[in-house]
């Protein structure tokens, strides 16, 4: 939403950020890579490989550098996070950068600027994009408000707000991923106590009100389209574009067209210079069937790997790849800094270790620093969440 000429701020903040961990990175001892991490590596090269046989090479210079930036993103994300207590800052920072377009959306709806069909959005946003990455949130919000006690009030608030939020933008597939989303606080309530029972029932019960609340400004008669969209095959021409996607694969079903050059090729059958809206398809059409089975391979390696994880961890990882999925497949999500900000927020999840007798998932861990003693020793302040260093014993 803020700009720097006509650059996003994020822009130039993420260089600024990743020059800090450069200079910090070399203390740090690498972790053994995740199979998702390796196969992120082939599907970038893949990508270069793809690049000879483009057909917009403008496009496809910046769609191979914003591959290798995407990696750039992931690597520092599963570095950093080395033990539960990294895992759940970096989870929580994911959920605190869904916040600022929650409060786009409420000022264009105090302001009353909105899209065709009464769709609010938050500035510089798609509303399906806004909807699709707020369901994200809903439970990453309700998992740390179970998890810690830090910003409780802020993680509680959350769900109401981007509940009320997906809606207004009037998103079918936002409506779809948010369904999918409200599974977790009821897959994972029976975890806690009576009192964290109730309380996540109340919270429900006043995001429910929360909507009913604003009922007047949400376009339910969109929303309320999505079936007939489906049984007439459209989705405001999504079908067609699907259809030729398809004939373009056929035609060149190895190597494809070419990184970012799905819109030109559809364009030079005549049609416009529009996005695939689905993922998978965008992939296969620009890389072919071996960049296909490479980005499906990274979702099937994270999702072999959740078996390793505590039950609330794997439920929690679980629906997040669920709706990722479910976007995608109206969405060109391969791309995108929240998909590959998720893969690694799931390849970096500390797996349940079998020789340890303690419980993974307290309910409620404290986000302490580790003491001067451990630092010195080079102990790890969570010996139970991975192997001790030499020289440390399981009491430091």
């Amino acid at each position: 939403m803020l700009l720097v000429g006509d650059s996003p701020f994020t822009r130039w903040l993420a260089p600024l950020m990743g020059l800090v961990w450069m200079m910090a990175a070399w203390r740090i001892p690498p972790r053994k890579p995740h199979p998702a991490l390796l196969i992120m590596v082939v599907f970038a090269l893949w990508v270069l490989l793809s690049a000879f046989t483009t057909m917009d090479f403008d496009r496809t210079y910046r769609r191979v550098l914003s591959y290798l930036q995407l990696f750039l993103v992931a690597l520092v994300i599963f570095q950093c996070t080395r033990n539960r207590r990294d895992w759940l800052r970096v989870l929580q920072g994911f959920g605190l950068g869904l916040w600022p377009p929650i409060l786009g959306v409420a000022y264009n709806l105090q302001q009353g600027v909105f899209k065709g069909d009464g769709r609010y959005t938050a500035p510089g946003f798609d509303p399906n994009d806004l909807a699709a990455s707020l369901s994200l949130g809903i439970p990453v919000a309700w998992y740390l408000l179970m998890s810690i006690r830090r910003l409780r009030w802020l993680n509680g608030l959350y769900v109401p707000c981007a509940s009320i939020a997906i809606l207004l933008t009037a998103s079918r597939g936002g409506m779809v991923t948010l369904a999918i989303a409200m599974l977790f606080p009821l897959w994972s309530i029976t975890r806690g106590s009576w009192t964290a029972r109730m309380g996540g029932m109340l919270l429900l019960a006043a995001s429910g009100l929360a909507v009913i609340d604003f009922r007047e400004e949400i376009s339910v008669h969109r929303l309320a389209t999505i079936w007939s969209q489906l049984m007439a095959r459209d989705l405001n021409g999504r079908f067609d574009v699907w259809m030729r996607g398809s004939q373009l694969f056929l035609e060149s079903p190895l190597l494809g067209v070419g990184p970012g050059a799905f819109a030109r090729a559809i364009s030079s059958d005549g049609g416009s210079m529009i996005v695939a809206h689905n993922a998978f398809l965008e992939v296969v059409v620009e890389h072919g069937a071996v960049g296909l089975a490479l980005f499906a391979g990274i979702v099937v390696a994270l999702a072999l790997s959740l078996r390793r994880q505590e039950s609330l961890d794997r439920r929690l990882l679980t629906t997040l790849l669920v709706i990722w999925f479910t976007a995608c497949q109206a969405l060109s999500w391969e791309n995108r800094e929240i998909t590959w900000a998720l893969w690694a927020l799931c390849a970096a999840c500390p797996p349940l270790l079998k020789h340890s007798r303690t419980r993974v998932f307290s309910g409620r861990l404290p986000l302490r620093s580790p003491s001067r003693r451990s630092q010195a020793r080079g102990c790890d302040p969570f010996p139970h969440m991975s192997s001790p260093s030499p020289g440390c014993t399981g009491a430091s």
